[in-house]
C-alpha cells in the first residue's frame, strides 16, 4: 500500500510540476492556459475520487459473519437449522459448509470464504488485495471496483495529455538547451503510466465483467474459469441490471460515488438465477 501511495505521489509531482504548471503559466498562449486549467481540474478530481475509493476499500470492514452463525454444541451438519441459517452451497458430501479454521467455528453463508490474512471468514469474498492490505468482500467490493475504475481512467487521461510533451522531448534530443532533469522525469513517468494504463484497463475490464455477470474472483476461478463446462450456469446471475445494482447500488446517480447508502442486502443470502438447477430451491 505504501508503494501505491509513493507511486501516486511521484506521478502527482511530475504531472503537476512538469505538465500542468508550465501550461497554466503560459500567458502568451490562451489555448495552452485554458488546457492547463482543464487538465489540472480533471486530474485532481479523478485522483481525489480514486484516493477516496481507495481509503474506503482499505478501511471498510469487508463483511463479518454474525455470531448467530457460530457452530453450537447441539447442532449437526445434516440436522435442521433455523431458516435464517439455511444455505444452498454445500460440501462435496452434501453437508453444511463449516469453517473450522475460524475460532470459534462458523457456519459458512453462501459465497463466504476463509481469508487467511484476516484469520476469519469474509462475506461474499472476492480476493485479498495486497496493494490495499485488505480483503475485498461484500461491504467494500464497490469501493474496490471504483478504485480501479478511477485509476484506469486517470492513467488513460494522463497518457493522452502527456503524449504531446513526451513527443516534444523525444524530437528535441539534439538541442543543447534541453533540460535533462525534466526530460528524464517526464519520459520515465510517461512510459510507466503507459504500462499502468494498459494493465489497469485490462484489470478494470475483467472486474467489470465479473460485476456484470455477478461472479466473484473466487467463483470465476473455481466454477467457471476461462473454459467453462457446457452445462455451467451461474446460480447468482440474475440479469445485467440486477447484477450491477447488487454491487454499485440501486440508484445509477450514485454508482460512481464512493458510498454504499443505495446498496441492499446483508451478504448472507442472495437472489438466485431461475435457470439454475435445482429449481426447487429457488424462491
Amino acid at each position: 500500500m505504501l508503494f501505491v501511495l509513493g507511486l501516486m505521489s511521484w506521478c502527482y509531482f511530475v504531472y503537476m510540476n512538469d505538465i500542468v504548471t508550465p501550461m497554466i503559466r503560459d500567458d502568451g498562449d490562451d489555448n495552452q492556459h485554458a488546457f492547463g486549467i482543464g487538465y489540472c481540474i480533471t486530474f485532481n478530481v479523478l485522483l481525489s475520487l480514486g484516493l477516496l475509493s481507495m481509503a474506503r476499500a482499505v478501511f471498510t470492514e469487508p463483511g463479518r459473519i454474525p455470531d448467530s452463525w457460530i457452530v453450537g454444541a447441539e447442532d449437526s451438519e445434516v440436522g435442521a437449522f433455523l431458516p435464517q441459517l439455511q444455505t444452498l452451497e454445500t460440501k462435496h458430501d452434501g453437508t453444511r459448509r463449516i469453517c473450522r479454521k475460524s475460532k470459534p467455528n462458523m457456519y459458512k453463508p453462501d459465497r463466504a470464504h476463509y481469508c487467511r490474512m484476516l484469520g476469519r471468514c469474509v462475506l461474499k469474498m472476492d480476493h485479498f488485495c495486497p496493494w490495499l492490505n485488505n480483503c475485498i468482500g461484500f461491504k467494500n467490493h464497490k469501493f474496490f471496483v471504483l478504485f480501479i475504475f478511477y485509476m484506469a481512467t486517470l492513467t488513460i487521461f494522463m497518457v493522452a495529455s502527456m503524449t504531446p510533451v513526451f513527443v516534444r522531448h523525444v524530437t528535441s534530443l539534439e538541442q543543447v538547451t534541453l533540460d535533462f532533469k525534466e526530460e528524464f522525469r517526464v519520459s520515465l513517468t510517461y512510459l510507466m503510466i503507459c504500462l499502468l494504463a494498459a494493465g489497469l484497463t485490462a484489470f478494470c475490464g475483467f472486474h467489470a465483467y465479473l460485476v456484470c455477470a455477478n461472479y466473484t474472483t473466487i467463483e470465476f476461478l473455481e466454477k467457471r474459469g476461462c473454459s467453462p463446462p457446457p452445462d455451467h450456469i451461474n446460480r447468482y446471475d440474475i440479469g445485467l441490471w440486477a447484477n450491477v445494482t447488487s454491487v454499485l447500488g440501486n440508484n445509477p446517480v450514485f454508482w460512481l460515488v464512493p458510498a454504499r447508502f443505495s446498496c441492499e442486502g446483508d451478504g448472507l443470502a442472495f437472489k438466485l438465477n431461475p435457470a439454475w438447477f435445482p429449481t426447487s430451491k429457488v424462491k
